[in-house]
């Protein structure tokens, strides 16, 4: 026998205990349609189905589908029927009637009827129903409430089943929830990286629910998305190609409404639906307004629509992206006012030398690109830019005099400039966003030969970020204008970079700037070339007066 596994089997562990019990059945569904007849054979089941049996039987389900609370039935004298009706959400969902044969049966006028309906002889029909006959009233009486009691505990046990099942669901649901919200607050961190964040919810909202694809689009207004205007992300087996899908999702998101994810269907898809499936689109808020939306497309398995716990997932999704942009927006901010000072402060101090004009900006342009052309990660080029920028910070404790001088430096003097790098160390070192961007300040004047200053270091011993910045710090030197010479050509400085390797460059860094686009660089010096003639114009017109 088995045992109950939820509403749908109850009606079958009430078959199989009642065939154990010797008791007859019928099942008849929530229309009182009879869809299982009774399983016995030879002349007992020839008198079960015999029509005026049949009749009693389907009068009574239909009967006990509408009572509130069914009663058994003395049908015929010795012929007791018995209602094991089945609920599911409180609806009769079915019937099951149960026949208990008693003493009085056999011999009854209806017992008659009944044989000669079913072609049987009265003999032969008592020596059927012989073993499913209880001894006595008492008997049947028993047996029909041990029936209802099978029944009850039945329907309790399918309940608890239902009830555990929806509980389990529930904590599935709720752990998934949890999960995706660890990860993601696990990366809440990636403030000057969004995107990374980003790319991770689509990964993991993919792995999490049953979808074949997650994207995210950002609104093209740069006022509330910033650096994530416009960028698409998605992860999955797409409905589509990429120029479609950016023009779709592009589209869509106009239509996107703040706190009113849109759940679409059939042509509303676009070319973003394949067969019967759901597409959600789940907006991204900040300040009231829809920065980007998260799409979900042909979700998997027999359900294809759209569930609540579907759009919970993806609505917690959007929660920690939109908190994560606000804080990244408020951390560029900070970051750009930062760098923004500190590069008015290295601008003043190149300033200082009209022939030093940008000289800062343009080596922090070219340590970047050098940086990125050597196949150093994203993070990893932005702070090296960074230390570009600073990388002359300490010669604000370099008398002016000693800085602007236009004839050749005495040995004292020159003993001065050098100090600059450990000045700048000194400056900068008690600043935590820019601890690891000290060692580009403190060694970029040292040499691959260890010729260098301050601290004499030898080839690789040498922080990598000082080399780069050491490298092009030289090449923006030869490629500028000095007191004492003119800039040198494109293709001599080249020369002197190539005449130096192992001495003065590392070789690989030199065969990596060689790579490097350098129309940032020329425009930038075109710039500070015209600013530093405006600014000689100046002084020499203030001298005049």
């Amino acid at each position: 026998m088995s045992g109950p596994s939820g509403a749908d089997s109850t009606h079958l562990v009430i078959r199989d205990r009642c065939q154990v019990l010797g008791v007859p059945t019928w099942r008849f569904d929530a229309r009182g349609v009879l869809v299982e007849p009774p399983c016995e054979s030879g002349a007992l089941g020839s008198f079960l189905r015999a029509p005026i049996v049949e009749r009693a039987v389907t009068e009574a389900a239909a009967a006990w589908l509408k009572e509130e609370t069914p009663t058994s039935m003395e049908r015929f004298p010795g012929l007791r029927l018995v209602p094991l009706v089945e609920s599911r959400r409180r609806k009769r969902s079915a019937c099951v009637v149960a026949c208990l044969i008693g003493p009085g049966l056999v011999g009854s006028e209806a017992f008659g009827a009944i044989c000669a309906e079913a072609g049987l002889s009265e003999q032969e029909a008592a020596a059927a129903l012989g073993p499913v006959s209880a001894p006595d009233s008492a008997g049947v009486t028993r047996l029909a409430l041990c029936l209802s009691w099978i029944q009850g505990d039945l329907e309790a046990g399918a309940q608890h089943v239902q009830a555990i099942g929806g509980f389990s669901r529930q904590l599935a649901e709720s752990y998934e929830e949890i999960s995706l919200l660890y990860k993601l607050g696990q990366s809440m961190n990636q403030l000057a990286h969004p995107q990374k964040f980003v790319a991770l919810a689509c990964e993991e909202l993919q792995a999490t629910l049953s979808y074949s694809w997650i994207a995210v689009r950002f609104s093209p207004d740069r006022d509330i998305a910033r650096a994530m205007a416009g960028r698409l992300f998605w992860r999955g087996d797409l409905p589509c190609d990429r120029d479609r899908l950016e023009a779709e999702t592009a589209r869509l998101l106009l239509t996107v409404q703040p706190k009113s994810p849109a759940v679409l269907a059939a042509d509303r898809r676009g070319p973003l639906g394949r067969g019967q499936a759901q597409l959600l689109v789940q907006p991204v808020e900040r300040n009231g307004r829809v920065v980007a939306a998260i799409f979900a497309g042909d979700k998997n398995g027999d359900d294809q629509q759209v569930s609540s716990t579907d759009i919970k997932l993806i609505d917690a999704a959007a929660a920690s992206m939109s908190v994560l942009l606000d804080n990244a927006i408020l951390y560029d901010d900070q970051e750009r006012m930062f760098v923004g000072t500190l590069e008015a402060l290295t601008a003043t101090i190149d300033a200082k030398d009209p022939y030093t004009c940008g000289h800062s900006q343009r080596v922090a342009e070219l340590a970047g690109a050098l940086a990125a052309a050597h196949g150093l990660q994203e993070d990893q080029v932005e702070r090296i830019r960074l230390a570009g920028v600073v990388h002359d910070v300490g010669k604000i404790g370099v008398p002016e005099s000693v800085l602007c001088k236009t004839g050749r430096l005495t040995d004292d003097e020159f003993g001065q400039i050098k100090m600059h790098p450990e000045i700048g160390y000194q400056i900068l070192q008690g600043i935590p966003q820019f601890e690891d961007l000290l060692p580009g300040v403190l060694y970029h004047h040292e040499r691959f030969d260890g010729r260098g200053y301050p601290r004499g270091l030898v080839g690789r011993d040498t922080p990598l970020m000082a080399r780069i910045i050491g490298l092009v710090d030289a090449f923006d030197a030869m490629s500028s204008n000095r007191t004492y010479r003119s800039a040198m050509a494109r293709t001599r400085v080249f020369e002197e970079l190539q005449e130096h390797r192992l001495t003065q460059f590392d070789p690989e860094l030199v065969e990596s700037f060689s790579k490097v686009d350098l129309t940032r660089y020329d425009d930038l010096v075109e710039k500070h070339q015209a600013e530093s003639e405006a600014g000689g114009l100046l002084i020499r017109r203030r001298k005049a007066a």
